[in-house]
């Protein structure tokens, strides 16, 4: 079963950011799949390395139009997307170091920040990016 399942809730109207948001959906899920049937730490680490790289990718992507677009809340957003940085990053340590992961901590972070920010903070742009042609 899937940690998250994409539809047409989470789409922000841009074809290449829901595609973007796709391909994170099916790195967490991967990576929640692989922490839940007990995967190597080094499998783990691997999966969260993808994940944190794509992430950052993608923030970039949005980050990139809020200064374009000169996006009121790109301030509360760009923070929103350090916060969860630094949590990819903080997962990344403890498998690093050999800190066991609880997988409830991992698949609510996921929940919360695809599901929560992706239906919450990145809807707040849509106007915006779309007044400005990106579709």
């Amino acid at each position: 079963m899937e940690l998250l399942t994409w539809d047409e809730s989470y789409s922000v109207n841009v074809n290449f950011i829901d595609g973007q948001h796709k391909k994170l959906f099916n790195l967490a899920n991967g990576y929640s799949e692989a922490l839940k049937n007990g995967e190597s730490k080094a499998a783990l680490s691997r999966l969260l390395d993808s994940l944190a790289e794509y992430a950052n990718v993608h923030f970039s992507t949005e980050e990139r139009y809020f200064v374009q677009f000169n996006y009121l809340h790109s301030e509360e957003h760009k923070r929103e997307h350090l916060i969860i940085s630094k949590k990819i990053e903080e997962l990344k340590t403890k498998i690093k170091v050999g800190i066991e992961i609880e997988q409830d901590e991992v698949s609510n972070f996921l929940r919360i920040w695809l599901d929560g920010h992706v239906k919450g903070t990145d809807q707040k742009y849509i106007e915006c990016f779309n007044k400005n042609g990106l579709r």
